[in-house]
């Protein structure tokens, strides 16, 4: 039999390659997740510190004190922000406009894991000036974007096999919250639960790998600290129990809501006479003005709720409902924002005033609206994302709080529940994907194909015929790529190519025998 490999067949990068299409590359996607861990990191990093920098000039007492600016500077600050970001966006095609959590999702389960370097500028620059512009939307969701393209960028330069792209996607998806929230645990939960929507074993290892990574450069920048400097508050009495329940109810009601305005939004987006980025400038400048503390992601305002510095019920329940509209509107109109944060805000503002009308009402020694506003956090954020565990993992996490774990398991429970019975299809991002036209129902068996390259059945013991011309398939393909090339070209056997110096170069064959064999 001829030998058809050159020298370029055992080239250090081939020889990755092919063991990441196998299944036995975990110490090599490891060391990769590892890096993609210090790439996604150091960006996120660098994401903070230019919005910390940028609104230290009107904001001298900290990013979130939009409240510390005349009247009329709430209301221009936004518009100005939606004109920047209108500008950027108009510098790309329509199709590289997309970003956010949505766009991750939809990149990972519908188009190979394959991101773009444009749509990832535009998500990381459009964030800076919606959250320097004071927009209700968070920096977690731009984060994850910015995080998963690092990773899915870095498979493509490197042309690693396709079956790895939404592992590295994922590596970056976790570094992403690890960094912004100082939480490697939430991160690697997160980025299964919500990016990838799949638990694989082989695929934990390096997502953990790259969440601590994140998390090292994050402790070393910022230190060890959570988001949220927390006091330890347990809970009084079982009796509390009844005010969480119905707390959650509210919640998962209010989860719902939001979920169906910001669809509603975003579906009257081309209806508009005005474009609906200054529009969302223009709204978010009004509520501003007469509402400051709607202003930004609302960090500042949790830790307030948290500390029991903001005890009036009547403006609690206020602000919670302008922050659900506000964010709601402004991201369903094209705000490259997130909504985590704000989401974890208005679910402090539910839990804090459950926790005082509860004591108003019961007349119940000791009760903590403290306690209540961390279970609303972890609730409204399950219920909006349907991601119970990624929910209960960040606020313990946040928190470090082990008292919260059975009253936040019970109030998820509970939201989650309540939530996906009136949206009667699922969380946020589910929703937006069904409007968009998308099935998120995938059989089990593409599943499997599409997570496994060519190199898994290829075989490198082959004779080539002289009268038949081979059709090619790349060797960092999946399996599901092979069986589609073999039902366009309605052939048994493809040839297995990989880039040379100077030209592709067979290194093997797939056949279709394999492949079944290979599934059952």
């Amino acid at each position: 039999m001829p030998d058809h490999l050159p020298p370029e067949h055992h080239h250090s990068l081939h020889q990755l390659r092919i063991k990441l299409s196998s299944t036995d590359a975990l110490p090599q996607l490891t060391c990769i997740g590892m890096l993609i861990g210090l790439l996604a990191g150091g960006l996120l990093i660098l994401f903070r510190e230019i919005i910390h920098y940028s609104t230290s000039f009107w904001l001298p007492m900290g990013d979130e004190h939009f409240e510390t600016l005349p009247d009329l500077a709430r209301f221009i600050i936004p518009v100005i922000g939606s004109v920047f970001i209108l500008l950027l966006f108009s510098c790309a095609s329509a199709k590289r406009r997309s970003v956010g959590i949505l766009h991750v999702v939809e990149r990972l389960q519908f188009h190979k894991g394959k991101m773009s370097f444009t749509s990832m500028v535009l998500q990381f620059f459009g964030a800076i000036m919606a959250l320097i512009g004071g927009f209700s939307v968070g920096r977690e969701g731009p984060a994850v974007h910015v995080g998963a393209a690092t990773g899915s960028l870095l498979g493509q330069k490197l042309k690693l096999p396709q079956n790895t792209l939404r592992i590295l996607a994922a590596c970056g998806g976790a570094a992403a919250i690890s960094a912004s929230f100082n939480t490697p645990m939430a991160g690697v939960i997160f980025a299964m639960e919500v990016v990838v929507r799949q638990y694989a074993l082989n695929s934990f290892i390096p997502v953990m790998a790259a969440a601590v990574m994140a998390a090292v450069l994050s402790q070393i920048m910022y230190g060890p600290d959570p988001a949220f400097v927390v006091p330890v508050i347990p809970m009084a009495s079982l009796t509390e129990l009844g005010i969480a329940a119905a707390s959650a109810c509210l919640i998962g009601i209010l989860a719902a809501g939001f979920i169906r305005l910001q669809l509603w939004t975003a579906s009257k987006r081309q209806q508009l006479f005005i474009n609906p980025i200054i529009l969302a400038g223009l709204f978010m400048g009004t509520v501003g003005y007469f509402l400051p503390a709607v202003m930004g992601i609302g960090y500042d305002t949790i830790e307030l709720i948290l500390n029991g510095e903001l005890m009036n019920i009547t403006f609690l329940l206020i602000l919670m409902v302008a922050k659900l509209v506000t964010t709601a509107v402004v991201t369903g109109l094209g705000i490259p924002g997130g909504i985590i944060g704000p989401s974890l805000m208005m679910g402090a503002l539910a839990g804090a005033a459950f926790g005082h009308m509860g004591d108003f009402l019961l007349n119940l020694p000791d009760v903590s609206s403290a306690f209540h506003a961390l279970l609303g956090m972890v609730a409204m954020m399950a219920a909006v994302l349907q991601a119970p565990m990624a929910a209960l993992v960040t606020v313990l996490e946040l928190t470090r709080n082990p008292h919260i774990i059975m009253p936040a398991m019970f109030t998820i429970v509970i939201a989650c529940l309540i939530a996906g019975r009136l949206t009667s299809r699922g969380g946020l991002i589910e929703m937006q994907l069904l409007a968009k036209g998308y099935s998120h129902q995938h059989s089990l068996l593409k599943q499997l194909l599409s997570q496994k390259g060519v190199a898994t059945v290829m075989s490198r013991h082959f004779e080539l015929l002289d009268n038949k011309e081979i059709v090619p398939v790349p060797v960092h393909a999946s399996l599901q790529d092979a069986l589609e090339i073999m039902e366009t070209h309605s052939v048994e056997v493809l040839g297995v190519y990989t880039s040379g110096r100077r030209q592709s170069v067979l290194c093997g064959v797939v056949t279709r025998e394999a492949i079944d064999n290979f599934y059952r």
